[in-house]
């Protein structure tokens, strides 16, 4: 362990620079920590530099549990193993600590990070290095767990002792009205409403938006806003509104953003508004060319919900046309699942198209009318561009790979039924066209932007990942969803990655092996399913080799990615086997008789075996992954799981999917905001009079936002006026060669980046800047803000947050302009617009 530890710690020693008599490495390490509940003491251990000659050691300070605590006298130990020969304490001597805090002996249960940092005279606090996460994890039984505990209590009464006949009224209902209708009546009625889920609000009064934006129309809200959704409401929206704002609205390529403008084609999810061909291809932007801001915003949050709905209800249709009421409750439950919400919907958004493709294939296949094929062809060809162009490899695959092998066996199932003749060939052919219309539309407008995608080092090095990298428990975090998603899971992770479906791998393999066994009906198709179960298990636990990988396009799936295909399998599944073999009577389906075995110890042993699982998932997933699980949370869970199962393997389906729709409900209900869209967001007053040119009040000047990420400069792009800086899918190669970037640091900003300018003062004199990558989609530039040539950046304009301009005004290159509401701005001298 101690060798792992000094290898990591030669690993990124390089990037921090922090010593007092000598430039040293690093300013020490914290190796232990632990807190002793019953007295509430927290023992640190480690060691800091103490100088070259080992009596200058720092002050050290150290804050948790909201608390903050300051040490000068500590009896310091001798190092050895940290001498001034050591590599990483830079000609120093490493003095080693020992430090008990006394904290509150009643921390309420939840998990403290750690920051412990050595202080050096005047200098700023260095950061104690670990080689995990410090934090103190408080086991605690919370009030929710005991809420989640109850509800789940009253829903397994509820459910047990309802009478069926209730069920079998709606079901009954759904079966024979076109309740379509209604889903999209509430669908467009959401629309007129402008009713959102985004958290757009969090751009809006963020520092940078409160100087930059201002927004019209009531944001009145019933849930909290998710800052964990940045992708959505940071990244996506600010396009969205730069497509609007842009002269004239929705170019290709948007001038604005980035110095030699972005193609907004390569934007994928529910995307950006384009006029171009391909935008038909892109629904969930229609509303921005016809609709008022609010309803369009409106229009491409509530798009991938209630068309996901609807689009799995019909898959599910198809399968099985005489359980129409139970395919509803199977496709509720899969939208309404944890790992939808926590991504903004966007994995319903990738499944809907593909289902739809799959559902008018087979209805092509059955049809003799050619014009018929032909119309439906078309159709599918664009759903199929429509598909493609939601950009994001991983669920396009994973989604794509389940329905075709669940094509396959529905072929196989439905082979007596199926034509092929020239109305299907016509059919194909007008599908081809349409799609390869919309597709190469696409292309010939993106394909550069394409190419310079592909040559990053992310995401473009991807295409070769073999698999095998995922852990058990990860596979199964579904289970924590009604803890961790509803509040904060622990630092190693955050809420959309800790999402998944509730998964019973127990139940899918037994109800696939007693189906096969006992039932010809649907054969083939529950073989797919379970043909789609093993590969994806060996690819996610075992891996594939590297060839298989890549000729299965597999190798382009993180397998952290990859619960969309495993969540449409359950549910296709629970449709394919409503109704199976494992009875409730004496005799089932097909009048064999039922053995007590059957009928009672099979269902017995899939639940009692499903609860051990959910149960020893949840104790062996990692604390700093989920650290306020209980014994009652546990509890909860597994009775719900072991309540599912014992229900769907007794032929009580809608017993078994009501549920699970409560329990993922339970994580979901409140997590996106129930909002208002803006009516309108426009420039903040005072801003406009430093970005007109003074010698053409029609040109639009540039600006390098400093000190707000990548999101603060595309604010100012998404209200029309162009940045250097901002979110940028793909480098600009011109930019870095300006800035004298040299060619081996290349690899570090030639991917998708937010580029992020800061004020550093630490930065050497004379280098002006230093640049890095600290995250895979993040490249941080420094500049000293004294010394640092902004003429090197191509920009007319500087803005910074006030209290973040230390030493600007300084700057040679700069000339004082004026504040507005927080901001300050700059004149760039030597720029055409100074």
């Amino acid at each position: 362990m101690k060798r792992l530890l000094l290898i990591w710690l030669l690993l990124v020693a390089p990037w921090f620079v922090h010593a007092q008599e000598a430039k040293a490495t690093l300013p020490g390490v914290l190796e232990h920590w632990s807190y002793n509940k019953g007295t509430g003491e927290l023992t640190l251990r480690g060691w800091v530099l103490g100088g070259k000659d080992g009596k200058s050691p720092p002050t050290i300070k150290l804050a948790v549990a909201e608390s903050q605590f300051q040490a000068q006298e500590i009896p310091w130990e001798k190092r050895p193993d940290v001498s001034s020969d050591n590599p990483l304490t830079g000609g120093q001597i490493g003095l080693g600590f020992r430090w008990t805090v006394s904290l509150s002996k009643d921390l309420p249960g939840g998990v403290y990070p750690i920051k412990l940092d050595a202080i050096y005279g005047d200098e700023k606090p260095a950061a104690l290095l670990s080689a995990s996460t410090p934090m103190i994890v408080v086991e605690k039984v919370r009030g929710r767990h005991w809420w989640v505990l109850g509800i789940v209590l009253v829903a397994l009464a509820c459910i047990q002792f309802s009478k069926p006949s209730r069920g079998q009224r709606l079901g009954k209902w759904l079966q024979e009205r076109r309740a379509y209708l209604v889903i999209a009546g509430l669908w467009a009625a959401l629309v007129a409403i402008g009713v959102t889920g985004s958290s757009i609000g969090l751009l809006i009064h963020s520092p940078y938006g409160q100087s930059m934006l201002d927004a019209k129309g009531s944001d009145a809200k019933l849930f909290s806003l998710r800052s964990i959704r940045a992708d959505e409401w940071s990244v996506l929206m600010p396009n969205v509104l730069a497509q609007i704002h842009h002269e004239p609205p929705f170019p290709v390529v948007n001038s604005n953003i980035g110095p030699n403008g972005q193609n907004m084609g390569v934007i994928g999810m529910t995307g950006a508004p384009v006029k171009q061909w391909a935008a038909l291809a892109r629904p969930a932007t229609w509303g921005y060319f016809f609709l008022p801001m609010r309803q369009a915003l409106s229009w491409q949050w509530q798009m991938p919900f209630w068309g996901g709905l609807l689009s799995i209800w019909f898959l599910l249709n198809l399968l099985r046309p005489d359980r129409k009421g139970l395919n509803f409750g199977l496709a509720f439950a899969f939208c309404v699942a944890p790992y939808a919400a926590a991504w903004s919907n966007w994995p319903l958004y990738a499944a809907m198209f593909p289902a739809l493709a799959f559902v008018l294939s087979f209805k092509i296949m059955k049809i003799e009318s050619p014009w018929k094929t032909a119309l439906m062809g078309a159709i599918l060809g664009w759903l199929l561009a429509c598909w493609a162009l939601v950009l994001y490899p991983p669920w396009i695959i994973i989604g794509g790979s389940f329905l075709l092998l669940l094509a396959v066996g529905w072929g196989f199932d439905q082979r007596s039924e199926l034509r092929w003749g020239w109305a299907q060939l016509l059919g194909i052919f007008a599908a081809l066209a349409v799609a390869s219309a919309l597709l190469g539309s696409w292309w010939l407008d993106t394909r550069d932007a394409v190419a310079l995608m592909q040559a990053t080092e992310y995401p473009g090095k991807r295409g070769s990942m073999p698999g095998g990298d995922l852990a058990w428990w990860w596979h199964l975090r579904g289970y924590s969803n009604a803890d961790t998603v509803v509040r904060s899971p622990g630092p190693e992770t955050n809420q959309s990655e800790i999402s998944s479906y509730f998964i019973l791998p127990i139940l899918m393999v037994a109800l696939c092996a007693v189906h096969l066994m006992r039932s010809t009906k649907y054969r083939w198709s529950v073989a797919a399913c379970a043909a789609f179960m093993v590969c994806y298990w060996i690819f996610s636990f075992s891996g594939f080799p590297i060839w298989l990988a890549k000729y299965s396009l597999w190798g382009n799936m993180p397998t952290a990615r990859i619960d969309l295909g495993m969540g449409l399998a359950f549910s296709v599944l629970m449709a394919l086997v409503a109704g199976g073999a494992v009875a409730t009577v004496d005799k089932d389906g097909n009048g064999k008789s039922v053995s007590i075995f059957q009928k009672w110890l099979i269902p017995g042993v899939v639940a009692i075996s499903s609860a051990g699982l959910i149960a020893w998932t949840l104790m062996r997933i990692p604390k700093d992954f989920t650290p306020s699980g209980s014994w009652v949370y546990t509890l909860a869970m597994t009775l719900s799981g072991a309540a599912i199962c014992w229900w769907i393997m007794r032929r009580r389906m809608a017993a078994g999917v009501a549920m699970l729709v409560i329990v993922n409900l339970l994580a979901t209900l409140a997590f996106n905001p129930v909002t208002k869209a803006p009516k309108d967001v426009i420039l903040a007053d005072g801003n406009l009079q430093f970005l007109k040119d003074p010698h053409d009040e029609n040109k639009r000047l540039r600006t390098l936002a400093l000190n707000g990420d990548g999101v603060g400069p595309l604010m100012l792009a998404g209200m029309g006026y162009p940045v250097e800086n901002g979110v940028l899918y793909y480098p600009h190669k011109e930019f870095w060669e300006k800035m004298g970037l040299p060619e081996s640091k290349w690899p570090i900003v030639n991917r998708y980046q937010h580029l992020g300018f800061y004020v550093d003062e630490t930065v050497n004199v004379g280098e002006g800047y230093t640049v890095s990558a600290p995250a895979v989609d993040y490249i941080r530039v420094l500049v000293n803000p004294k010394d640092f040539d902004f003429n090197k950046t191509g920009a007319d304009r500087v803005v910074v947050l006030a209290d973040e301009a230390g030493g600007l005004n300084l700057n040679s290159s700069l000339i004082w302009l004026g504040a507005s509401r927080r901001f300050h701005w700059f004149a760039v001298k030597g720029s055409p617009a100074e």
